[in-house]
């Protein structure tokens, strides 16, 4: 029998790491939209306990442990979150009781460990890309690549090719936090065993000069053939989105890796192939695009006409060798995700240009007409790059289809802040299990199912806050 995250919130259930224990009857008359969940701060070795209270009005905590003693309180605002944080080595044993009034009680107890075993903490993070992150392969003024650092990182990017190699990419904004045109570069992390380690950051894509840019990239993997592509925004000066500029404006283009994100191909330019007439400006959604059950390829893409700006996506069917525009998904839109449903059909989750919701539009398949758009009011949003995946894991072959989903954003209409993922069994129609993730600031963010069934996602924190790796179970969302 499933139960709601409403129902699991009144049940008398502790969520222990990976385990379920009784606790008084008491805590059924706790509010609705409580929870306190063990996490792990890979990078600074700290336990972490992130407190969230979705139930419409401030409520007071109490912790005890991790191991005893010590008692903190905590008061959190409506629709919000807090965490708090100790030092601990790995293999050391937590003990952490919660408790809120009316009744509200949680009891987690593990082993201080990163590697989403059982008994330890279902989440962990670490920092993949900051101001202090070195860089190989930079370009200089000079036309010479240096390993050097980066003013801001932003823009994440994930992908899981066919092997179960983790890709992450972000923009190595090098003199500044700006967007393009400008010095930006492609950076790039890669992991083989899912998520615990990670190569070092080095650049796989840079123009010819430190006037240009190339930013905003976004993974796409190719099941059948394992090839991965990675999309991004070629920016000559004097043009931005809202700035058409020479040549077209900002054009689309990928390289492609046949060996997991080893090496890379050189550049290719699509923009004569997708370019429509009327349109004044063009670029790729940042994130990921998706391959169909039939093998299509997809990448999202926005555009902008003297209509205003509008969402949809770039086609292929050959496996990459051509590209071509597909059907309008949305108008008074920006970035979007792909996503195909249980039944087949393709639908667009769209960040609206003023309303603080996603936006849903559908298609049979991506080129035939998206139906009109509809306001998704489960899913607040502040204005920000979101993502919603299909819980399929990578493997080579045509992907299949599923009614399991995962959705990521800033969970507020207010500023960036929340992290919150969320899983939905019903193909969208309901989100009943969500969890905060990073309490606090955030930003884009995009995810990606591992090879062992976990789910990492990769996420920014602000210009220059850094560019963060989580990995979780799909028990930290529904226990």
């Amino acid at each position: 029998m499933r139960t709601s995250a409403r129902a699991l919130a009144a049940l008398t259930v502790l969520a222990a790491a990976g385990t379920a224990l009784a606790v008084p009857a008491t805590a059924t008359a706790a509010p609705a939209g409580l929870n306190a969940r063990a996490a792990m701060n890979c990078s600074t070795g700290q336990l972490q306990l992130i407190l969230e209270n979705q139930s419409g009005s401030e409520q007071t905590f109490t912790v005890e442990g991790p191991d005893g003693g010590a008692s903190y309180t905590r008061t959190v605002a409506a629709d919000s979150s807090t965490q708090l944080e100790w030092k601990r080595a790995d293999g050391t044993a937590y003990h952490l009781v919660t408790t809120a009034p009316g009744g509200f009680q949680r009891t987690q107890q593990g082993t201080v460990g990163c590697g989403l075993e059982s008994g330890t903490p279902q989440l962990n993070t670490t920092k993949l890309f900051g101001t202090d992150t070195t860089f190989h392969g930079l370009l200089g003024d000079d036309g010479k690549e240096y390993d050097g650092k980066a003013k801001s990182v932003r823009i994440p990017a994930l992908a899981t090719a066919n092997d179960g190699t983790i890709l992450a990419a972000t923009d190595a904004r090098v003199e500044g936090s700006g967007d393009l045109p400008g010095n930006i570069q492609v950076g790039l992390r890669r992991s083989t065993d899912n998520g615990a380690s990670w190569d070092d950051a080095r650049i796989i894509a840079h123009a010819d000069k430190t006037d240009t840019g190339t930013g905003d990239a976004s993974f796409l993997v190719d099941r059948e053939s394992g090839r991965v592509f990675l999309f991004y925004n070629f920016a000559r000066p004097g043009t931005n989105f809202f700035q058409d500029g020479p040549d077209g404006g900002q054009h689309l283009t990928y390289i492609s890796s046949d060996d997991n994100g080893k090496t890379w191909s050189d550049p290719v330019d699509v923009h004569s192939q997708i370019r429509q007439s009327g349109w004044k400006n063009q670029f790729a959604s940042s994130g990921h695009g998706i391959q169909t059950s039939e093998g299509r390829l997809i990448q999202p893409v926005v555009y902008r006409d003297d209509a205003g700006t509008h969402t949809g996506n770039i086609l292929s069917d050959d496996h990459g060798k051509t590209w071509r525009f597909g059907a309008t998904a949305g108008s008074d839109v920006n970035e979007s995700k792909a996503i195909q449903r249980g039944s087949g059909a393709l639908v667009q989750n769209m960040r609206h240009n003023s309303e603080k919701a996603r936006y849903y539009a559908s298609s049979p398949d991506g080129e035939s007409a998206f139906g009109a758009m509809t306001r998704a009011d489960e899913l607040p949003d502040p204005g920000n790059n979101g993502d919603e995946i299909s819980y399929l894991r990578p493997q080579a072959g045509t992907p299949g289809l599923t009614k399991t989903a995962l959705f990521s954003n800033t969970a507020t209409t207010s500023a960036r802040d929340e992290l919150t993922v969320r899983l939905s069994e019903d193909d969208g129609a309901s989100w009943d299990n969500r969890a905060v993730i990073k309490s606090g600031a955030a930003g884009y963010s995009t995810m990606a199912v591992l090879g062992d069934g976990t789910v990492g996602n990769l996420y920014e924190v602000g210009n220059d806050g850094g560019v963060y790796f989580s990995r979780l179970s799909l028990d930290y969302l529904t226990k």
